[in-house]
């Protein structure tokens, strides 16, 4: 259903000079209802790692203070054990009396957040934490997002139930919906997404796996959902080798029929046009992949120069050095993107 119009006040700022976690869910709704009205979405990297973290924190902070903003807000999020890429499960310790469950891996990533919480650095930023993909079909992903501790630590939850049929999804959806709605924003995907080896079975084109605004709206109402993550033709868990296209069309159908909640995933199909997906209905778009190659690509390109065979100078071997290549990487990446979609408020 659209968001509530009880909701469309502006964003309460706290005056103390210090960065903001909302987890609050009327507090989110607030900020996504202004990404609506300004037609400037959220960006929302994913940072599976405190270089990271700070990356897309220190571009929020420089991108606040260059624009004159009192606050810049971003998502900073994770996946669990979602198959495309399990980021809890890559941070899980090995070792000792075992391995660190789900959950506990995701309470290690919230303490990272909460001490740049209390650091003091970054007083113009304040940052919605959430879970990217949330793997409906996984008990341990299943047994976070159901666990009321996570729901109110969070300020967004997806839950994708996207490997299942319509209606499968749609209950379970629905049902997630009941539980958590009081405590969290709730995103899910409408369409079913098939693997390669299906793709092929069924002999469907990329083309054939967009959306339908007409389902898109059916499902939004059938489960009660805030935001609704579309296939729009861009990389959201693509298969295909087809080159992508993103669907200006289907989103602006979209965004007439359910308003604009709609959270886009992948950006990389878009080019030069990512400050127009606003005025389409987007108000969150997750980011990550080209985000992590920029600063990988940072560090291969600190290593050229280096002379094969050799071992690294242990100032370039050392701990701090990846983690402030990274970073800074991250950072430079990110603002530009935060920038670019300033143009549309500009334009």
């Amino acid at each position: 259903m659209k968001m509530s119009r009880k909701h469309e006040a502006s964003p309460r700022h706290d005056n103390s000079r210090r960065m903001r976690l909302i987890t609050h869910r009327e507090e989110v709704l607030d900020r996504l209802i202004l990404a609506g009205r300004t037609q400037i979405p959220i960006l929302s990297p994913n940072a599976e790692t405190p270089d990271e973290m700070e990356g897309v924190l220190l571009a929020a902070e420089n991108h606040a203070r260059a624009f004159g903003r009192e606050r810049c807000t971003v998502g900073l999020g994770f996946t669990a054990t979602y198959p495309d890429h399990p980021q809890l499960s890559g941070l899980a310790i090995e070792g000792g009396r075992g391995q660190t469950g789900t959950e506990a891996t995701a309470e290690l990533w919230l303490h990272w957040l909460r001490a740049y919480d209390r650091s003091g650095l970054f007083d113009r930023v304040e940052v919605i934490p959430f879970l990217d993909h949330g793997w409906a079909p996984h008990p341990e992903d299943l047994r976070l997002m159901q666990a009321p501790w996570f729901q109110e630590a969070m300020g967004i939850i997806m839950f994708d139930a996207s490997a299942l049929e319509l209606e499968e999804n749609v209950r379970l959806t629905s049902a997630f919906v009941q539980i958590a709605r009081n405590r969290v924003v709730v995103e899910a995907c409408p369409d079913k997404v098939y693997e390669r080896a299906q793709m092929e079975t069924h002999r469907f084109r990329e083309s054939d796996l967009w959306s339908r605004p007409e389902v898109v709206e059916q499902f939004v109402r059938r489960t009660g959902v805030d935001l609704i993550v579309p296939n729009l033709g861009t990389e959201h868990r693509t298969v295909s080798d087809e080159p992508l296209d993103y669907q200006h069309g289907i989103a602006r159908e979209i965004a007439r029929r359910v308003g604009p909640i709609q959270s886009l995933h992948g950006t990389s199909s878009l080019g030069g046009r990512l400050a127009s997906v606003g005025v389409e209905g987007i108000v969150k778009i997750n980011y990550y992949t080209a985000m992590a190659r920029s600063a990988t690509g940072a560090l291969q390109k600190a290593w050229a120069a280096h002379t094969v065979g050799a071992p690294l100078p242990i100032n370039q071997a050392c701990g701090s050095f990846l983690h402030r290549t990274r970073r800074r990487a991250i950072a430079d990446n990110v603002e530009r993107i935060l920038s670019q979609l300033e143009r549309r408020e500009r334009s």
